[in-house]
Parts: C-alpha cells; structure tokens; sequence
C-alpha cells in the first residue's frame, strides 16, 4: 500500500459536524510522482467509506464519508465525525484551522504507473520533475494526517486551554508536555503568566523554601466574670476593663 499526503482548505460545517476537502490532486508530490484522479477506483472503498486518523488500522475510524467526487484534477470528499472523544478531538483541530492535511492510501493496478511521456509533460510541463505517474490505482482509505498547520498556534491553543487534547494527540502532535499550561486559577490574558524559563513548578518550590514555618500554638481561652440579667448573662463591662489593665501591668496572669 502506497500513501499520498496533501493539504488543501478544509471547509468545516459546525451544525453537521463535516469537514469537505481535497484529498488528492494531480500535483507533483514530494516522491516526484503524481496520482491522477481520473484513474482512481473508488467501488470497493466507498461500500466502506471510512476515515482514518493517521493510517491507524487498529483503532476505530474517526469519520465516514457522505459523498465524493473525483474529476478535474482532483478528489474531493465529505467527512461527517463520529461521536467519540479522539473523533471530537480532531475534528475540533480542523475546525480551528490547527489541521488542514489528508492523505489516501491506496494499492497501484498492474501496470497502472509509468514515467511520464514527453506528450504528458507537453501538456503539463511540471510533470517534468515527476519519475513517476499513476494512472490507475484503488483507494483504500483516505486519513486526516498529524501535520499542524501551524505547530506554534496549535501549542498556544493548547497552553491556553483552548483546546483539550488527550496526551496521546499532543505526542502524535509533537507538542511538548512543558508547553501545556495548568492553573487552579483562572488566569488573564496570556500576558498575565511568565514566559520566562523557569517553569511555575520552580517557582512553587523556590516560594515554598524561603516561606518561615509556621509557629503552632496552643489555643488560650479566657473567661470572664458574669452578671445576671433575668435568664441572659453577659459581661460586666466595668470588670472587664479592670481585669484588662491588671493584666496589662504585670498583675494578672
């Protein structure tokens, strides 16, 4: 099986939770070879029309396509996103704009590649770079790849806890966990929390040591004389104000 990864504009509808894009193009790719659309067979994958994340075959697809169409140079396909929490996950990623890539996988027919002809490089002179074209080939699955459109926006959005991502996507992302932010506050702007290299942890620690123990005391309790009112008591304000100037003389203790 053969992959080919591109990135295109994903269009995302936030009421059907679809994402619809390019997922393949006629374009040179970074193997020098191009998959034509017009020669892919999609009988066998769309009786089976999932979405992969990340080529993986053992976990549970994260979309199902509801429609595709190949033709012009391209294929276009229309995702809808499942109901689990890693199928939340990405497509919260491509609707942020964090995610904008796909790739297909697919088998080459027998005698479905050749190098390009000089008439096809005629037509399409970037072909001349191209070793090799696909004109036929069988679409197996088609997958949203971990490539961020932007790694740094993506970490931000992240810190900032604009988005929840399992520690499992943050690695297949490449965000370092030193990037995640944690607070038991909420916290302002992000101009509000140091950047500086010195982690929050550190800065914990290093409060924590130069902090005094604190002393623990025994509890003093005091008691003084009564009057009685009826069936209320309550202090005698004269006797009070004796006993406080006694014991600020040394008298009482």
């Amino acid at each position: 099986m053969l992959r080919k990864q591109y990135i295109a504009k994903a269009e995302v509808d936030s009421d059907e939770r679809t994402v619809t894009a390019i997922i393949s193009t006629a374009s040179v790719d970074r193997d020098k070879e191009v998959l034509l659309s017009r020669g892919a067979d999609l009988e066998n994958y769309l009786k089976n029309p999932v979405v992969l994340w990340a080529h993986n075959y053992d976990s549970p697809p994260i979309a199902r396509t509801l429609w595709m169409k190949a033709g012009r140079g391209k294929i276009t396909a229309k995702a809808k996103f499942a109901d689990t929490e890693k199928a939340e996950e990405i497509y919260q990623l491509f609707k942020g704009g964090f995610l904008k890539a796909f790739s297909v996988g697919f088998l080459p027919a027998e005698n479905g590649s050749h190098p390009p002809t000089p008439d096809e490089v005629k037509k399409h002179p970037e072909w001349a770079e191209a070793r090799r074209i696909y004109d036929k080939w069988e679409l197996l699955e088609f997958s949203a790849v971990p490539v961020p459109a932007n790694p740094e926006a993506l970490a931000t959005a992240v810190k900032s806890k604009g988005l929840l991502l399992s520690k499992e996507t943050q690695d297949e992302l490449g965000i370092e966990e030193d990037e995640v932010f944690y607070a038991t506050e909420s916290v302002g702007d992000e101009k509000d929390v140091d950047t500086s290299n010195k982690t929050d942890t550190d800065k914990i620690d290093s409060e924590t040591e130069n902090k005094p123990e604190p002393i623990v005391t025994s509890p003093i309790i005091k008691t003084f004389p009564y009057i009685k009112v009826g069936k209320l008591q309550r202090a005698d304000p004269r006797k009070v104000a004796e006993q406080f100037i006694k014991r600020m003389k040394g008298k009482m203790y």
